[in-house]
């Protein structure tokens, strides 16, 4: 199968305008200076200050430790674009290195500086975050196992454990999963005597305290805890603490090293980004330490890789159970985000904002992984607006929910979603809860699969969940394999969904309902549905198949297709919309059609420099991303434009892109090298050029002067 790619331009890029300038960026340069190829200015800061509608600035190598925030908007068809200059790779930072360490004691260093910024300080060696002082120690480096302590006993604004250490605990703060594991919660911590610790109160006879809380008994269990933010328990590798009073840094390094010799980096701004106007373009330009927050419309954010961009304590004060703060943090219409990987956060991953009528939103082929070790609601990917699509993603390893989607018309499709509810029970690998009136929201051609809820729960984790009182979602041709619980949960009045075509393999039940007397299902239509257990819930259930035996074509290699003697073949009904391209004489149950060229979900090609799936594997290829091809001069000052594959891997065609988004020019290619005349390129600026192999391909920026 050739791998699938699609570039999406927003409206119109006008690079080549007559009067559209270019500015450069480079570590080397000079704010005092023009801002020309020849005489860059030192920082984004100045170009941004500068920068109108339809122009460009190129930024080159290096770590930049600012704000990128445009003074002005940009227009449609002349966007203010930021972009790395050729294939440099730029960083925008929000920390500041750290590097006058002294021994405090043992192995204990300290050093003079003021942290200012309360729940999101930080301290990051060799660029991973590192543990605020605790108790219990965090001793196996990983942040879904809680490593909590058993609770005993406690009310509202108490907590009685054992063998609490007997240290100043008051300032520091205390973290708590309940026995149902739903939800988690934390505060700061007022006294401590013997084995019970004070705090500040929470409301235990409202949500989200009244069932996580240390009063419920529930799973032979009253939840668990750990303490952190005391001096005092500064006793471990890779923990610091941070004295307000004495603006004083403490850090005991990895392996027990001495800092001075490690990149150690504290967090000093909230953002790297701060886009603010409508119309800008960030692509190619990378983020580490900070959120990039999106207030302007029509605006996109590519090609970049965004690590640890948001490591933060949870709310001190919070009254819900969920934050809506991230990494990429959306709350303005017309925005895409695309070819990003977006690596690691204590929250979420993307969050796109529902109130303030933010609409119409994408989020497309990006790698999304490593959120909410905090273990709240929230997700890689949530969203409450309307008319957002979030297509051909790669989900994994969070906290929680893998995705959440409670908007209004929107279309959730060809995402690869695994490993979620680490820390947290009773939710989903895809999850939505209660609304009034149908959402009119589409699910289809997902792969949602290899979760399990922890062991200190009960372990729930459904492939599909839609909560309590959902109503209007067309859920087709969606594969749930390897979780706990239900392929598909319904709870409550669950009305008017359309569930075709589906596959559930390796699950408890096919599906599952809650219902209590005073509600209902109405107009629940199941249709064409194959799972390896019982049973179907539904108001209107036909044509579905249970059968334990394996029908797939290989499914050790993940190729559900059904074999043609299995009992899924030609045994479903027609169903319009839905099923259309159906072969032979009915259409097949399940997910996939026999006849039909498989379906694969989630990224196909290379995501923000650093990674390429293989269409055909799923297998990530770090090594090879940006070793495999080869686009040269670049810029280009007249000359032809050579690609080459440097690992030998045949050429199909090659597809030059003008900013406009158009193509001006296919090559049919074999062999490992093409060469493209110059008189393709029909003005100056920034072109895009599409590699393709027969099994991969690959996007390359290519500037021309």
């Amino acid at each position: 199968m050739k791998a699938k790619f699609t570039i999406v331009f927003l409206l119109a890029f006008a690079f080549f305008q007559a009067n559209a300038a270019n500015y450069y960026v480079a570590k080397d340069g000079s704010d005092s200076n023009d801002g020309s190829k020849a005489a860059p200015f030192l920082t984004i800061s100045k170009a941004a200050s500068l920068m109108v509608a339809g122009d460009t600035c190129f930024v080159k190598a290096g770590t930049y430790r600012e704000v990128l925030s445009p003074a002005n908007a940009g227009q449609a068809g002349s966007p203010i674009v930021f972009t790395n200059y050729a294939d440099d790779s730029v960083v925008i930072s929000a920390t500041e290195v750290l590097d006058t360490w002294s021994i405090s004691s043992g192995n204990i260093y300290q050093a003079d500086y003021a942290m200012g910024l309360g729940r999101q300080n930080m301290i990051f060696c060799n660029g991973k975050p590192m543990d605020w002082a605790r108790w219990p120690n965090n001793d196996d480096d990983d942040p879904y196992t809680v490593q909590g302590v058993k609770v005993e006993s406690g009310t509202g604004s108490t907590i009685v454990g054992s063998e609490i250490p007997d240290k100043d605990w008051v300032g520091g703060y205390i973290w708590y999963l309940g026995a149902h594991s739903g939800t988690s919660w934390t505060r700061k911590i007022t006294a401590n005597a013997g084995n019970t610790i004070s705090f500040t109160e929470v409301d235990i006879s409202k949500w989200p305290f009244n069932p996580h809380n240390p009063t419920v008994l529930r799973n032979e269990n009253r939840g668990q805890f750990f303490l952190f933010g005391a001096k005092d328990a500064l006793d471990f590798e890779r923990e610091w603490y941070y004295d307000e009073d004495e603006e004083m840094v403490y850090f005991q390094a990895p392996g027990n090293a001495d800092p001075n010799g490690l990149e150690v980096e504290v967090a000093q701004r909230v953002r790297t980004m701060d886009i603010g106007n409508d119309y800008i373009v960030v692509d190619g330009i990378n983020a580490f330490g900070g959120k990039i927050e999106i207030r302007g419309s029509n605006c996109v954010i590519r090609n970049g890789t965004f690590k640890n961009c948001l490591q933060i304590l949870d709310e001190l004060d919070n009254t819900d159970a969920q934050v809506g703060d991230a990494t990429v943090l959306v709350r303005a219409s017309n925005t895409i985000i695309e070819h990003n990987v977006i690596d690691g956060g204590s929250l979420n991953g993307v969050f796109v904002q529902g109130w303030g009528g933010v609409t119409s939103v994408t989020i497309q082929h990006n790698v999304i992984k490593n959120f909410n070790t905090v273990g709240i609601h929230s997700s890689p990917v949530r969203s409450s607006a309307t008319n957002v699509k979030i297509h051909a993603n790669t989900i994994m390893n969070t906290g929680r929910d893998g995705m959440y989607n409670g908007g209004t018309d929107c279309e959730i499709s060809y995402n690869d979603i695994s490993n979620c509810m680490l820390i947290n029970n009773d939710g989903g690998v895809f999850y939505t809860v209660g609304n009034d009136n149908p959402k009119n929201t589409e699910i289809h051609h997902n792969w949602f699969h290899d979760s399990a809820g922890p062991d200190y729960a009960d372990g729930r984790v459904a492939g599909i969940y839609l909560d309590n009182d959902s109503k209007g979602y067309s859920v087709h041709h969606n594969v749930v394999w390897n979780v706990t619980w239900s392929g598909l949960q319904m709870n409550w009045d669950v009305w008017d969904h359309g569930i075709y075509h589906n596959t559930f393999w390796h699950v408890e039940q096919a599906m599952g309902t809650w219902l209590k007397a005073e509600h209902e299902m109405q107009r629940d239509t199941i249709y064409n549905n194959y799972a390896s257990i019982g049973d179907w819930a539904g108001t209107l259930i036909d044509h579905n198949v249970i059968d334990a035996n394996d029908p797939f074509t290989d499914l050790a290699a993940q190729n559900f297709t059904p074999k043609k003697e299995s009992s899924l073949f030609d045994t479903g009904v027609k169903i319009a919309g839905i099923n259309d391209d159906f072969q032979g004489d009915l259409p097949d149950v399940g997910a996939y059609e026999y006849g039909l060229s498989p379906w694969k979900p989630g990224v196909d090609m290379e995501v923000g420099g650093e990674v390429i799936i293989d269409v055909e594997t799923g297998i990530e290829d770090y090594e090879q991303a940006e070793l495999n091809v080869l686009v040269y001069p670049n810029p280009s000052f007249g000359q032809n434009v050579r690609v080459e594959m440097k690992s030998k891997i045949a050429l199909n065609s090659v597809e030059v892109f003008n900013g406009l988004g158009q193509r001006v020019q296919l090559v049919d290619a074999t062999g490992i090298q093409v060469t493209i005349p110059f008189k393709v390129f029909e003005k100056p600026g920034l072109y895009f050029i599409k590699i393709n192999s027969q099994e991969k391909s690959w996007l390359k920026k290519l500037i021309v002067n």
